[in-house]
């Protein structure tokens, strides 16, 4: 098999002042263009909360009431002074959390992926049991909510959404709501299924699709739950199966977990595929440090090359399951 290649940036990206030791990106003062980071740069900066502040809105500050969740919070990245980020339009990601779970559960991942430039929203169901084809249904709905900010008369996000560039995401029970989503609308960019639940089922759909696993997973376990998951997906459909070495049901509880790499590898994923940014397909060609199962299949792409960037000797904070 000849070697894997690397893709390289090739869009400007805005540089990125990080705490740690992350290289600082230069730029070249004849032309005032940024020098587009390395694939094991965007890695770094993806192991953390990104340059971004973040803000909120809820209902109370007049965004929808969607019939099919109860209760939801959209976080969007600002600057120091309030302000929404320069950039954009600004793709939108929603997310749900599990089984008896709140909407809480799933926050951190509304804050991170909003400082890295992703308008999220986290969602509560309408009942902590409701199962998975209705947590599905909730995310679909949560992503109206979001969208219609982009028109609403007053909303910071007026005008600044990529309503066209939308994705979904859960944990447990959300995600394999996630996995309903896809198969219901075949518009989304893409899927991101943390340790889903949802025996039994074939998801058949075109959107793309990351699976995140726990090898120690005794609630629903790879074999039972997300090796499927990755299977049904036709191989026409770029997908990735990251199963973390180690890791229980409760792994997703925090980006900054196993070394930063559930959220590095999350967030490569949506910037890929839902933002549409191609320098980040570098990230994914990367085989993790945690992974004890790392398959992934892009469509006309060659198999991943092992992370040679050194781990970091500290874990991030919440790095457990």
């Amino acid at each position: 098999m000849s070697r894997p290649h690397r893709l390289r940036p090739n869009l400007l990206l805005a540089a990125a002042l990080l705490a740690g030791s992350l290289t600082t990106i230069t730029v070249a003062q004849e032309t005032d263009a940024a020098v587009a980071p390395t694939t094991k740069e965007l890695l770094e900066i993806a192991r953390r909360p990104g340059p971004s502040t973040v803000a909120t809105l809820s209902e109370k500050d007049g965004i929808r009431n969607g019939p099919d969740y109860r209760g939801g919070t959209i976080h969007y990245p600002t600057t120091k002074d309030g302000s929404i980020a320069e950039g954009g339009p600004f793709p939108i990601m929603a997310i749900s959390p599990g089984f008896n779970a709140s909407e809480g559960s799933v926050r951190p991942w509304g804050r991170y992926l909003a400082s890295h430039g992703i308008v999220t929203m986290t969602l509560g169901t309408n009942t902590p049991s409701d199962r998975p084809r209705s947590r599905g249904k909730a995310l679909l709905d949560a992503i109206e909510t979001v969208r219609a900010e982009n028109t609403r008369e007053g909303s910071p996000l007026q005008g600044r959404l990529a309503v066209d560039r939308t994705g979904v995401a859960g944990w447990s029970m959300g995600g394999g709501g996630a996995q309903h989503a896809a198969v219901m609308d075949a518009s989304l960019r893409g899927v991101v299924a943390m340790v889903p639940w949802q025996p039994v089922y074939r998801f058949e759909h075109a959107v793309p699709v990351m699976i995140l696993a726990g090898e120690k997973d005794n609630v629903a376990s790879t074999r039972a739950h997300s090796r499927p998951h990755f299977d049904n997906p036709p191989d026409s459909t770029p997908k990735l199966l990251f199963e973390i070495r180690g890791g229980g049901h409760f792994l997703p509880g925090s980006p900054g977990n196993h070394r930063g790499e559930v959220g590095a590898w999350t967030l490569a994923w949506i910037k890929t595929f839902v933002e549409d940014d191609p320098a980040w397909r570098g990230v994914l060609e990367l085989e993790p440090s945690t992974a004890s199962i790392y398959e992934l299949s892009l469509p006309g792409e060659t198999s991943p090359v092992k992370d040679e960037a050194p781990a970091e000797e500290t874990a991030a904070p919440g790095d457990r399951d």
